[in-house]
């Protein structure tokens, strides 16, 4: 089955930004590869830098999907839904961790006012994501509840990535599970 015009041209470019940089690919190599006019480009998007907006807007809304089913999934199970939270953490990691990289790299790259706007919307996106899982988890949620698991979260990351030992999702889930409850006096 044939995908869609816009479909084509979101594959192609989030194809080629991976392999040649976004820098260094043009709509003309976007078009070429997705099989449309650019005529058909603008029709979708209004420039590269609105598509890339569309490309990373994309990934994060299928991200955020995943996140919702675990949420929906793991109600009223603190220690389930934690694991399940890593468990989804890693599963990007594995799938996505050099692809994130590149576009990270890209997205410095881009013009400013773009690279604000993803910025932005990345860091709302996951702030908006964690406060509403601790809030599921205890009823409550503070800044240092997102500190606690968003530097848990980034430190995960960067272990995965280059290469160290990773705690057991157990083993994170027990603990930020205790950090979380954990109430001072």
């Amino acid at each position: 089955m044939r995908l869609g015009k816009r479909e084509d041209i979101l594959n192609s470019a989030l194809k080629l930004f991976l392999e040649k940089g976004f820098s260094s690919t043009s709509i003309e190599d976007i078009t070429k590869l997705a099989g449309v006019s650019k005529g058909s480009f603008y029709t979708y998007f209004p420039s590269k830098e609105g598509l890339l907006n569309e490309v990373v807007s994309l990934f994060l809304e299928e991200v955020s999907d995943q996140f919702s089913q675990i949420l929906e999934n793991k109600k009223g199970k603190p220690l389930e839904l934690i694991e399940a939270f890593f468990d989804l953490n890693l599963n990007l990691a594995r799938e996505y961790a050099s692809n994130i990289f590149t576009i990270v790299r890209e997205v410095s790259f881009a013009p400013i006012q773009t690279r604000e706007r993803l910025t932005f919307s990345f860091s709302r996106l996951i702030e908006e994501k964690l406060r509403e899982f601790i809030t599921t988890l205890k009823g409550s949620c503070d800044e240092s509840d997102i500190t606690i698991l968003l530097g848990t979260v980034i430190n995960f990351w960067v272990r995965f990535i280059f290469g160290e030992k990773v705690p057991t999702t157990d083993e994170l889930s027990k603990r930020v599970w205790f950090g979380l409850s954990y109430k001072l006096t």
